[in-house]
């Protein structure tokens, strides 16, 4: 013989009836609609400038970026702002709050991506590879960088891909 706990069945069993007592409906959680998954990708060249001496990040992408899902495709911009969280001599980490428009629409989605930006020089200039995700993105390209006061500038213009789960 097998024993089996009832418990778990009983106290929802008493909770449904309590809540039919006082008028309340009831729905079971499969009964609830859910909106389903939907993706965003998008494709096209952005700039990132890294500040070193204050640790600030921005960005922007360039005037051919363009984002699609399963039934449309549109022309956006994507605008990046956040703050460096680590460096070595060839590379930064960062962590920003990115903002995807739609320029036909003005709609926006709100996301942040933890990206890393390497170099493959500490001379003023070279090429450059980037890659970032989070729990609700991903993105990945290469580039070059070029330097000035302050400033370590990322242009990511080679198979630039980000992907957004909306």
């Amino acid at each position: 013989m097998f024993l089996v706990s009832t418990r778990g069945r009983t106290a929802a069993g008493v909770a449904t009836l309590l809540l039919a007592a006082v008028g309340m409906p009831v729905t079971a959680a499969a009964d609830v609609p859910r909106t389903p998954l939907a993706t965003v990708n998008c494709a096209g060249s952005i700039t990132v400038n890294v500040h070193p001496v204050n640790g600030a990040v921005d960005g922007k992408s360039g005037s051919d970026f363009r984002c699609a899902t399963p039934d449309q495709s549109f022309p956006a911009q994507l605008t990046l702002t956040g703050s460096v969280t680590g460096s070595g001599a060839l590379f930064f980490t960062t962590h920003t709050n990115d903002t995807i428009k739609r320029t036909d629409t003005g709609q926006e989605i709100r996301f942040t991506i933890d990206r890393r930006l390497d170099r493959d020089s500490t001379s003023a200039s070279g090429n450059a590879t980037e890659r970032g995700s989070s729990n609700q993105a991903r993105d990945s390209g290469t580039g070059l960088f070029g330097t000035g006061t302050n400033l370590v500038t990322f242009v990511i213009t080679n198979n630039y891909i980000l992907d957004v789960t909306t």
